[in-house]
């Protein structure tokens, strides 16, 4: 802005200026009005161009021009409005009557090379636009220290990222159908299970805890299967192929397991499941998962059975007990889920495909689960369906379940026997599956749950030892008390070791029975893999104290495949596993860890040191070796995929003790930098500052070595990964971060409580309104007010949308975009007035200039 007293200083301008009358140079100024359109800021800033000099050769408006010095003894060019350049950015015409106009030498470097001087200032959007436009941070002014800020932008990596990248490439290109990478175990997770949680409002504290089965083991489960998958494939800094950043995983040359996630299910309805269940308790059962959510919210018993038509012979079914049986919306996803994944790892391990042995983390259990009375956490009997689903899509013949849960399989047992009962009398034109059979073999604690309460019926039947006898194998054994490893291990070699020789009889009885029949035996031995009865199990499941070590896991499971590997048995190395039990989170990790060492390795072959003599040197000669590191032959070695050799020591509790430390160790990010950012304003940019102002390009291109000549700092090496981080890392890939994937807690349910009654009142209105089309609705009666009860909210309202009757009694409110855009263009009026007062101010002291000259 010139000032008069400025403007009195400088010589009289020529008489040819007085072509700007007072009409014109309104009519000029009026074209600087700002709009006040909200929607401003996205409008692109043009780049100004530069006026031509008069012996200055024509170039082309759109290149830009450097700028440099001119002669010393120039002048600047008057700062009165009469010698600026008008709105279309060239200079008027009366410039080319008046004699040029020399700058000051102070001047001198703010002027281009070539005597071409900017025309008129930048624009204030755009004078604005390039102190916030990325070129600005890159200017040559900043020098090295802007270019050694963003070396270090990037942070260090940790041992916890280096693994995670890893890991999640590892698992894109390793872990597909069509990778090359191929193994004969497969894993299969299926993220529905998390669904089934324990959701009665108000619980007491006592019975929340009660209730063990949970989401949470799922989640134990899975970072058992990825120390499994870092022990076993030494993905690790002590092992042979330690994670690195630049690591390529298609360059490893095998997995120790594959991990497939399936979304898979199998409805209650279908035949695999009727065929075990029966139609009429599938059906019960459904309508009670469906009707969950409403029983809960009004305060009923949700697993209470429905009040059905059971025929007129029918004797009222059993009553289901409320302290370990549950359900809620998520219930039957979860269930069809489960039984989805177990027939999913059955069609791998039959199809024509590498894999012999799989194992399917899924919740909840089922082994206590009969054809037709859920308990014990149970609802569907997951291992017998999955068998079904065998006899029905790929030939099975005959299956052997193996349980080793430290609960009595009393579901699985009765489905078994009432199946072989069938067979036993069917009629040679009944269906194939039911010709089929089915063996049983348990070892469990006679004392605990089912037959902790003495009942004859249950006792009796967690004792029986029947031996291919009325068509039905059926052996049960005795889990007993034990004071060191070595006693220990004496009883699985003289009475656990018996219920596997006791599954290789059946087996081969009952091929031997088929090839006699003319058909072709196949079979299968499954796994009901609990791990309850774990020496890191809580002390409520441990009351009795009878457990086991954690590498019984490991050996029964290895001789479980030694098994399925011989000839004559019809298996041809086909091993399923299921999980079953196991409620303490370091019982679940450390068991499924050791189950997974003896179903996808071998154990290793170095053998601990022992003496000639000794309790050990003599049991050894008589049992054999005792040793925990060693207790296979060579011979058995070959039946075992090599190159995964286990270690016992893995689940030692120091090295468990060095997960837990390393999963509750906070996780440390590093602090974010402050960015150096210089807030732009809103006043008229200066001639010195247009004239500074530099082609982006040209400053590009002049500093393009600068950067060059600068030393980057050297780049410390990534960390090493241990084996806990890498474990951790694993897990949290696996596990879904996109639902919820834990238990209600004590104030959630008390939260859900409240809410429950909303819903109450909203079902009740559903339900008075679905009457007959002729009654009115009647609203339904208001719940008595509680202490406890919260204020009824209005819904929420779409953005902007006020109700009518609302807007004559009460204040408008609108949502934050609506007020945002209020601001925006409240804040654009104000300028585009404070910029007409100005103006016209700035008019009316020019016009009181002229009359004083």
């Amino acid at each position: 802005m010139a000032f008069p007293e400025r403007t009195r200083a400088q010589p009289r301008l020529e008489e040819s200026t007085n072509i700007y009358d007072d009409g014109e140079l309104l009519r000029s100024l009026n074209k600087l009005s700002i709009s006040t359109s909200p929607i401003t800021s996205n409008t692109t800033p043009t780049t100004s161009r530069l006026s031509r000099s008069p012996n200055s050769n024509a170039h082309s408006n759109s290149t830009p021009t450097r700028l440099s010095s001119v002669s010393p003894g120039a002048r600047a060019p008057s700062r009165s409005p009469v010698n600026r350049s008008n709105s279309n950015g060239f200079a008027s015409q009366s410039r080319s009557a008046t004699p040029a106009l020399r700058s000051k030498a102070s001047m001198n470097s703010l002027h281009s090379s070539s005597g071409i001087t900017p025309n008129r200032a930048l624009s204030r959007r755009s004078s604005s636009t390039n102190l916030l436009s990325p070129s600005a941070s890159k200017s040559p002014l900043n020098g090295p220290t802007q270019i050694m800020e963003e070396f270090n932008e990037k942070p260090a990596p940790t041992a916890a990222s280096v693994a995670s990248g890893y890991m999640q490439k590892e698992l894109e290109l390793l872990h597909e159908d069509s990778t090359d990478h191929q193994s004969e175990t497969v894993v299969v997770l299926h993220d529905a299970c998390y669904g089934h949680r324990f959701s009665r409002p108000r619980p007491t504290k006592g019975t929340l805890n009660s209730i063990v089965e949970r989401p949470e083991r799922i989640q134990a489960s899975v970072l058992g299967v990825s120390m499994a998958y870092v022990r076993l494939g030494e993905r690790h800094c002590d092992g042979r192929y330690p994670i690195h950043p630049q690591l390529d995983p298609t360059s490893l040359p095998n997995v120790p397991f594959r991990i497939c996630k399936t979304n898979r299910t199998l409805a209650l309805n279908s035949t695999a499941v009727t065929n075990v269940h029966g139609t009429q308790w599938m059906d019960e059962l459904k309508m009670m998962c469906d009707s969950a959510e409403s029983n809960l919210s009004l305060k009923k018993n949700e697993v209470r059975r429905p009040d059905i038509n059971r025929g007129s012979n029918a004797s009222p079914p059993r009553e289901l007990h409320d302290g370990d049986l549950y359900l809620c919306s998520e219930s039957l996803n979860a269930f069809e889920g489960a039984l989805g994944a177990v027939c999913d790892a059955v069609d791998r391990v039959f199809n024509s495909s590498p894999y012999k042995r799989a194992f399917v983390a899924v919740r909840p259990p089922g082994h206590h689960c009969s054809a037709s009375h859920p308990s014990g956490f149970c609802w569907v009997n997951n291992v017998h369906v999955g068998i079904m689903h065998g006899f029905l899509n790929h030939g099975l013949t005959h299956a052997a379940i193996i349980d080793f849960d430290l609960h009595h399989g009393d579901g699985s047992q009765a489905i078994a026997w009432a199946h072989n009962q069938r067979g036993h009398a069917s009629f040679k034109n009944a269906p194939a599956w039911k010709k089929t059979s089915i063996g049983y073999f348990s070892v469990h604690d006679i004392n605990s749950y089912p037959c902790e309460m003495g009942d004859e019926d249950k006792v009796r039947n967690a004792s029986v030892c029947v031996d291919n006898a009325h068509g039905q194998s059926i052996w049960n054994v005795h889990l007993q008390e034990w004071k060191s490893d070595v006693e220990f291990w004496r009883l699985y070699q003289s009475k656990y070791s018996m219920l596997l020789e006791k599954a290789r009889c059946y087996l081969r009885t009952q091929t031997d029975r088929f090839r006699a029949a003319g058909q072709a035996p196949k079979a299968a031995i499954f796994l009901s893999a609990g791990f309850d009865a774990s020496e890191w199990e809580s002390a409520g499941m441990q009351r009795h104290k009878v457990n086991v070590p954690t590498e019984f896991y490991a050996r029964i499971t290895r001789d479980v495949v030694k098994l399925a590997s011989e000839e004559g048995l019809g298996v041809e190395g086909r091993v399923i596993s299921v999980l079953e039990g196991g409620y303490s989170d370091r019982a679940l990790y450390s068991g499924v860890l050791s189950h997974l060492s003896g179903l996808a390795g071998n154990e290793s072959l170095s053998p601990k040191e022992e003496t000639s003599s000794g309790l050990g040197y003599e049991m050894s000669n008589r049992i054999g070796s005792l040793s925990r590191r060693n207790t296979l032959t060579e011979n058995e070695m070959k039946l075992k995929t090599p190159g995964f050799p286990y270690d016992p020591t893995w689940w030692s509790a120091s090295e468990l003790d060095q997960l837990d430390a390393a999963m509750m160790m906070p996780c440390l990010e590093q602090p974010k930098k402050p960015r150096n950012f210089i807030p732009g304003n809103y006043s008229s940019p200066t001639q010195a500052s247009s004239l500074r102002a530099v082609d982006p390009t040209k400053v590009r291109r002049s500093v393009s070595g600068f950067a060059a000549s600068i030393s980057r700092p050297p780049t410390p090496p990534p960390p090493d990964v241990p084996w806990t981080v890498a474990a951790h890392e694993l897990s949290k890939l696996l596990i879904p971060q996109d639902r919820q994937i834990n238990s209600y807690k004590y104030e959630e349910l008390n939260a859900e409580a409240t809410k429950a009654r909303r819903e109450r009142q909203s079902l009740l209105a559903q339900s008075n309104a679905g009457g007959s089309a002729g009654d009115e609705a009647v609203p339904a009666p208001a719940a008595a007010p509680t202490r406890m009860s919260l204020r009824e909210r209005k819904p929420i309202r779409p953005t902007g949308q006020v109700d009518s009757e609302d807007s004559k009694t009460r204040r408008r409110t609108v949502g934050g975009s609506t007020v945002a855009t209020e601001k925006v263009r409240l804040s654009s009026l104000s300028l585009s007035l404070s910029l007409s007062l100005y103006i016209y101010i700035y008019i009316y002291i020019y016009k009181i200039y002229r009359t004083g000259i």
